[in-house]
This record gives C-alpha cells, sequence and structure tokens, in this order.
C-alpha cells in the first residue's frame, strides 16, 4: 500500500453507490503506511521544510484513510436501513461483524416499529435482545451471485444460476426486486417432501 494506492481507493470508494471490494489486508495496509509516514516526521536530523512536508503527508494520509472508512461504514449502514444485501467479499475482516451487528439492530428495530400498537403485545417485550427466527424463502438464482449475510446472521451462498436456495425473508425479498432471484412457488397438488 502506498500513498497513490490509497487516494485511488478513497476516490473511487467516494464516487461509487455501493462497497468497494478491497484486500482482506487493507487495514493493516493501511496502518502500516501510516506508521511508516508518521516515521518519517520524526527523523532526526531533518531541516524544517522536510519535517513539515512529512508532517503535513501523514495528516493527509491519515484523512484519506478516516474518510475510506467512514465511508464503507455509512454505505453498510444505508444497506441495512433499505434492506439491501451486502456481498461477503466486499467486506474486510474488521467491518464483517459490524456489519452483521448493524443488521441485527436494524431488523431488531424494524420489527419494534412494525409491531407498534400490536394488541397482546408488551413494548418491553418487542425489544429482543437477539434477532428471531427468520422466516424462509425458496428462490431460484437468475445468475451467479456472491455469498451474502442474512438477517439472521447466517452466510449464503455463493450462487451459481439456476441454484434453489432458502433465504430468510428479508433478504430474499430484497434480491427479487433487484431482479437477481426468482421466488419459487409450490405447484397445486405437488406436496413437498418432509
Amino acid at each position: 500500500m502506498n500513498r497513490d494506492e490509497l487516494y485511488r481507493i478513497w476516490k473511487t470508494e467516494k464516487s461509487e453507490k455501493t462497497l468497494q471490494k478491497l484486500p482482506s489486508s487493507f487495514y493493516p495496509d493501511v496502518e502500516r503506511l501510516l506508521g511508516e509516514s508518521k516515521a518519517a516526521s520524526v527523523v532526526p536530523g531533518q531541516d524544517r521544510t522536510q519535517k513539515v512536508l512529512s508532517e503535513k503527508e501523514f495528516k493527509i494520509l491519515r484523512r484519506l484513510a478516516a474518510g475510506i472508512a467512514e465511508t464503507r461504514m455509512r454505505k453498510i449502514v444505508d444497506a441495512a436501513l433499505s434492506h439491501q444485501d451486502i456481498a461477503a467479499e466486499s467486506l474486510t475482516p474488521q467491518e464483517t461483524d459490524f456489519a452483521k451487528q448493524v443488521a441485527i439492530h436494524v431488523e431488531d428495530r424494524y420489527r419494534f416499529i412494525e409491531e407498534l400498537g400490536e394488541p397482546g403485545i408488551a413494548p418491553e417485550e418487542k425489544t429482543a435482545s437477539e434477532p428471531a427466527k427468520a422466516k424462509l424463502e425458496v428462490v431460484r438464482f437468475l445468475s451467479d451471485f456472491p455469498a451474502i449475510i442474512g438477517v439472521d446472521l447466517k452466510t449464503y451462498g455463493p450462487f451459481k444460476a439456476e441454484d434453489l436456495a432458502t433465504l430468510p425473508i428479508e433478504n430474499a425479498s430484497a434480491l427479487i426486486s433487484q431482479g437477481v432471484v426468482k421466488q419459487v412457488r409450490f405447484s397445486e397438488g405437488i406436496t413437498p417432501a418432509s
């Protein structure tokens, strides 16, 4: 990782609506780059001009790195709020747990909102500490599709065209609306095997 590569990633991440695939070592590489830049700004014997330039470069690199992390965080939250799936390979290892936790909290909140005013459910019962069992739906994939993290925090996929899968209904609905899958309906008179 170098400063040009970091700038390119920042620019792409800012200009694209979806999460960009980053190397799994992205954040450790950024830490290394920032460490090297910081060390260059405190080298003994530097003239004042070189020291000021090194300090400014460190600040710029730090702003770029923070900008990338914040932009990606917003995209993860926005995807959860709009019930959109995030391809598992688009997340770095450091982002995967965050994405899962956001999905849990957003789904819990949507469930709370849906249950407002329902008779027989006390408000304190509406806030779940664990995600409720997801309702499932059978779908057929129309094209190859990467693995996703379901609202139940399980990883599904990757999928090939014509694969059948049982997905949480929220994820299935999002994929149906995106034209990625079709819902599979059982014909009358045909009973699925138990």
